[in-house]
């Protein structure tokens, strides 16, 4: 098979969809050493670009911007002239005179615009408008399947899974975070902004009665999309006094580090597409408290405390049961998976055999057979 991606985040982007397409291309290129791929960068990356892309993979230059624009028209005209069987794009669909998919990541956007800046709503639109141009819409868990199929037009939606970071889960180096006592701190990752609901995270915390300056909330992540209000002054008193720290963005050492020794982790998000910092959580053996959402149902299981992120009171008496040693006789208790568990059912592999088989049904459908 031969396949064309935009690569547009290649080298610079949001982190979490820089992070996705990478795993992809080199998780495909792993797996199906026999396909052919190009990935079309943009033009001022190319030489970073070269210098870390898989050594087998071909790289287009495009001037082109913004990703849409890319996705939805450069790609395809890469595949012609390449002669290539298909385009793998994200977000914005391309139209192709042969196979055209589209990794689509979410559509919260139609279901809470609340939570997103005009200026983003306008752009998220043309996800929607060109979403009939895939043959196939891939999406991260079946709870956002379900999503795009009710909210958009799209033909044909697969959820295909998202794995464990690679840098993170098979490299085993870690770095203390200056100040933190291992065990004697309660973890939060995401970005500041209003869909983290972190700042009823914060009061929950607060409520709770189990953090003060010797056990602190550790807040990692920095600001992004539309923020939240002004903070309730309990919070600044609690970042005064200690009892609530914020550590910004950490390195992957230390993100290790900051999982393996929390006491517990919270992940409180009012919607996601799929939601991996409580499976990277589970994976380093840490009790996790997440939001009642479907999707952390279907990725967490029974391997997480449940609780309504909309309720503070809730929440504190969350924390308080996540705090306490789990019961193995209690379905619901949160107990422990072990971490091979975890990395066997959130792995690269297997989402890359989904998107490759779901390309030679699409085009076997065609009347073209299984693409070379």
């Amino acid at each position: 098979m031969k396949v064309v991606f935009d690569a547009y985040w290649w080298v610079e982007g949001t982190p979490s969809l820089r992070h996705v397409l990478r795993e992809i291309v080199f998780a495909w290129t792993t797996r199906f050493p026999q396909d052919s791929i190009a990935l079309v960068v943009r033009k001022r990356h190319l030489a970073a670009a070269e210098r870390d892309a898989p050594a087998s993979a071909q790289l287009v230059a495009t001037s082109v911007r913004p990703q849409a624009l890319l996705a939805a028209y450069v790609t395809e005209r890469v595949r012609r002239r390449l002669g290539f069987d298909a385009v793998v794009v994200h977000n914005f669909s391309a139209r192709s005179a042969k196979l055209s998919a589209t990794y689509l990541h979410d559509v919260l956007f139609l279901t809470n615009p609340e939570w997103f800046t005009r200026i983003e709503l306008a752009y998220y639109s043309l996800m929607v408008r060109w979403i009939r141009r895939a043959d196939v819409v891939f999406a991260s868990s079946a709870s956002e399947s379900e999503r795009i199929r009710s909210r958009t037009s799209a033909r044909r939606v697969v959820p295909v899974g998202l794995g464990l970071s690679t840098e993170l889960v098979f490299d085993s180096s870690q770095r203390p975070v200056e100040g933190l006592v291992a065990g004697s701190y309660l973890l939060t990752v995401g970005r500041l902004n209003v869909r983290k609901n972190l700042e009823r995270t914060l009061l929950g915390a607060l409520s709770s009665g189990r953090i003060d300056a010797d056990f602190p909330l550790v807040v990692v992540g920095g600001a992004n999309g539309k923020a939240a209000q002004d903070a309730d002054p309990r919070i600044d008193a609690a970042v005064a006094d200690g009892s609530i720290r914020f550590c910004g963005h950490i390195d992957e050492p230390e993100l290790r580090w900051i999982y393996a020794h929390a006491s517990a982790f919270v992940f409180l998000s009012l919607g996601e597409g799929f939601g991996m910092p409580p499976i990277e959580a589970q994976y380093f053996g840490t009790r996790v408290l997440a939001s009642d959402l479907p999707v952390f149902r279907e990725n967490l299981g029974a391997g997480a405390l449940f609780v309504d992120p909309t309720d503070v009171e809730a929440i504190a008496a969350g924390i308080r049961r996540v705090l306490e040693p789990a019961d193995p006789d209690d379905p619901d208790g949160g107990a422990l998976i072990p971490p091979e568990a975890v990395a066997a059912q959130h792995n690269w592999q297997d989402s890359v055999e989904r998107m490759r088989a779901e390309l030679v049904r699409s085009g076997a459908e065609h009347g073209a057979g299984e693409p070379a």
